[in-house]
């Protein structure tokens, strides 16, 4: 925190006053751009455009940096992340560790959304024509890019594709005025908003107190915590626990079972293509679970290893999916899990008692 707040100090004491001519290029951050400090809670991100307000100057662009996974798109609106196979496919020709075939078996194939996670539209936001950077997935640590032009007056509503309620305005006034700020002092207050939102998220991981057998599946909004709580929970034989997605940004699921096994089954079969020929599947345990809808019990040996796997669930109200998911905890056993979206880095365990 000491440091981003001497970061935001010598920024902005590097500004002169004036303005910025047009043809000026300013920085917006989608999301944080490095690792919180220490003492922010474990899975804490920033479902944020930082800042979220930019007034321009007509011929100005903005270069919006990612260095999680988010996109920038100027359309009417969010595309669904997931459509029905075009080529009117059906999941099939997968067995679990028993040797058995699971319920999904012969229900339609989804693929992910070309238009969701893809690049589409011109270089320029300008009006009439939707645009969008596609999911902007930095390969290593350095933050990945992308630079529109804004041509003509008015405001323009962007939004990240993948977090609902993400969104930032750009203003853009007539050439040749005035705008508030130039591009130093907006990276001052981008700077100075990373900084709120890791001291949110503090505040958010305090609040978070789940009422009895039930386990929320992330917590916050545009500061969100990529974390079950309470990360372990204990309960009796026989028990159904609620998993309550409270993140209106994030979704989330649980998958229980061994970590090697399911992590090569999601090389199989959750297939995001990396171009218009790739391979496109969305994985059957996304939209389906394991199990047919309220049949959500788990005994430690379901499906001969102990793989389990809930549906997505969705913290807003504007994204079609379940807010929560209930399980039955049949037999006594430490049973860890995670987020099929997450990773490993979001886990939690149940302990059930006799």
């Amino acid at each position: 925190m000491k440091k981003i707040a001497a970061a935001v100090a010598t920024a902005a004491a590097l500004v002169l006053a004036g303005q910025a001519s047009a043809g000026t290029t300013y920085k917006v951050f989608l999301g944080e751009q490095a690792r919180p400090p220490a003492g922010t809670p474990k899975g804490a991100t920033l479902d944020q455009f930082l800042p979220s307000k930019l007034v321009i100057q007509a011929g100005d662009s903005v270069t919006f940096s990612s260095a999680t996974f988010h996109t920038v798109t100027y359309a009417p609106k969010p595309q669904p992340l997931f459509l029905p196979d075009p080529g009117k496919g059906s999941y099939g020709d997968l067995l679990d560790a028993a040797g058995n075939a699971f319920y999904f078996d012969g229900l339609p194939k989804l693929i992910y959304n070309p238009l969701a996670f893809g690049p589409y539209g011109p270089r320029t936001i300008s009006g009439g024509t939707p645009a969008s950077s596609g999911a902007l997935a930095p390969p290593g640590r350095k933050p990945a890019t992308t630079t529109y032009t804004f041509p003509k007056p008015g405001t323009y509503r962007l939004f990240c594709q993948v977090h609902p309620g993400m969104t930032g305005t750009v203003v853009v006034r007539p050439a040749g005025g005035s705008v508030p700020e130039t591009p130093a002092q907006v990276q001052a207050d981008a700077l100075s908003a990373v900084a709120a939102g890791w001291a949110k998220a503090k505040a958010e991981a305090a609040a978070a107190k789940p009422p009895a057998n039930t386990v929320y599946m992330g917590v916050g909004s545009t500061t969100a915590l990529l974390a079950y709580f309470p990360k372990t929970l204990r309960v009796k034989e026989g028990t159904t626990v609620a998993f309550v997605n409270r993140s209106p940004s994030e979704v989330h699921n649980i998958v229980f079972g061994p970590k090697k096994y399911i992590q090569a089954l999601e090389r199989k079969i959750d297939l995001l293509p990396q171009g218009p020929k790739s391979p496109n599947q969305v994985a059957p345990v996304l939209p389906f679970g394991t199990e047919p809808k309220g049949q959500y019990a788990y005994d430690g040996t379901n499906h001969g290893n102990g793989f389990f796997v809930t549906p997505l669930t969705a913290g807003s109200p504007k994204v079609p999916l379940p807010r929560a998911s209930r399980v039955t905890f049949t037999k006594a056993g430490t049973y860890r899990f995670f987020c099929w979206i997450h990773g490993p880095d979001m886990s939690g365990t149940v302990v059930v008692t006799p």
